[in-house]
């Protein structure tokens, strides 16, 4: 998935685990939004090196959230949420056997050498087969295939639970927050 699909999922999320505790969301909501975002942005740190390393793994991520959340408690919650929230929408992989990718850089790139490069960049460097699910207990890679019509509904999935989290908000504050 994307960064801004990331975000807005691991923000979702954040905002549905505090939906009951009103006071802290209140009294913290700025400190837990950044954490939540940068958590939920962290695991690609990995497209440095090997895209989709250990760094995706669920244990590993709960296990970091986990040892900076005894040294930060406030940070625990943010953490492990915007963490797993990317390791959930990167076990879906876009199917780019009808070469979509290339068909949207052709649209912003004229120039056909340059599309080239793009492309191979993007499909080659950001691609991945899946995260590894039971790292450390497995290396094996895990993934779900998407066509351009299912991306679409995890992309609307996405929006849908952030428009629905955000009317609950609303309706349970009385103003958005």
């Amino acid at each position: 998935m994307d960064l801004i699909s990331h975000i807005i999922f691991g923000l979702t999320l954040t905002r549905l685990v505090y939906m009951n505790r009103p006071q802290e969301w209140e009294k913290y909501r700025n400190i837990i939004i950044l954490i939540a975002i940068a958590a939920s942005l962290f695991p690609d740190i990995d497209i440095l090196t090997t895209h989709r390393s250990e760094i995706h793994a669920p244990l590993v991520l709960a296990v970091l959230a986990g040892v900076i959340g005894l040294a930060y408690p406030l940070s625990f919650k943010p953490l492990l949420v915007g963490f797993l929230s990317h390791s959930l929408l990167d076990v879906f992989l876009f199917d780019n056997s009808n070469d979509t990718i290339r068909q949207i850089i052709d649209i912003a790139i004229t120039n056909d050498t340059a599309a080239s490069e793009v492309n191979e960049v993007v499909v080659t460097g950001i691609a991945a087969n899946g995260i590894m699910l039971l790292y450390p207990i497995s290396r094996k890679m895990y993934s779900i295939m998407l066509t351009e019509t299912t991306y679409a509904m995890v992309a609307g999935l996405v929006l849908s639970t952030a428009a629905i989290t955000l009317y609950l908000t609303r309706n349970n504050t009385g103003k958005y927050r």
